[in-house]
């Protein structure tokens, strides 16, 4: 059995305005996650130290950080991490921006779960429903252009799409089972289903939803959610 869980970090601020990502390692360890997706990981800060912002989020050693930056600056960068206790075999990025929006991507990873392969995105759609429309369908071609070889996956993030009745993933939920997350925003009272995961046929999800505890729903704006999977035996 593994533990996924995706978590919006709204740069490291908490509700009650404080920044500080070794309090939010230290949940994820508690939580006993093996992979995190992360978005909004900012270490811009003309404060503090880009390699002292990591070593605190990856609990000074418990996970290594795969980046993947949507802007640099002179003092750091912003965008998505991947945070995994397993060895990563592959890493990439892929542009999902639209002209004139913030920078968005789409980060892949592979790691390896005792020889067996496991495909990991990482996702933070847009704001404007038509950036979101573009993004999901390049999502979705993506994935299919490197996944459907059987590798189990999990596809996780913030997709800021709040209608209910959205058809925004429709090709997506074809080829991938969404799982039920429920609502994650804003965390002090949520009232949208922002933060979504799919996983491949390839996997069975013995649980999903959100992370709720009042000890540590404050350290962002979104809640985490969790998502606890083993990997099918293959058939012969």
């Amino acid at each position: 059995m593994y533990r996924l869980i995706t978590y919006n970090l709204h740069s490291g601020v908490g509700r009650d305005g404080i920044q500080d990502y070794a309090r939010i390692g230290r949940f994820l360890v508690e939580q006993n996650a093996d992979f995190v997706l992360l978005q909004e990981m900012d270490t811009r800060s003309a404060v503090r130290d880009v390699n002292e912002d990591i070593s605190a989020i990856c609990a000074d050693g418990k996970y290594m950080l795969i980046p993947a930056p949507t802007v640099t600056t002179k003092h750091g960068w912003y965008g998505n991490a991947i945070l995994t206790r397993h060895p990563v075999l592959h890493r990439q990025q892929f542009d999902i921006s639209v002209t004139g929006r913030e920078p968005r991507s789409l980060q892949h990873i592979v790691v390896t779960l005792n020889q067996q392969p496991l495909s990991l995105f990482n996702a933070h759609l847009g704001l404007k429903k038509k950036e979101r429309a573009y993004q999901a369908r390049r999502l979705h071609q993506i994935m299919l252009s490197i996944e459907r070889n059987l590798m189990p996956a999990c596809l996780g993030g913030d997709m800021n799409e709040w209608w209910l009745n959205t058809r925004l993933f429709k090709r997506l939920d074809k080829t991938y089972h969404q799982l039920r997350t429920g609502r994650t925003f804003p965390s002090h009272l949520p009232l949208f289903n922002l933060d979504r995961v799919w996983t491949s046929p390839e996997l069975t999800v013995h649980h999903s939803g959100r992370l709720i505890d009042k000890a540590y729903r404050h350290y962002s704006d979104h809640l985490a959610v969790k998502v606890d999977f083993a990997i099918n035996p293959p058939t012969e």
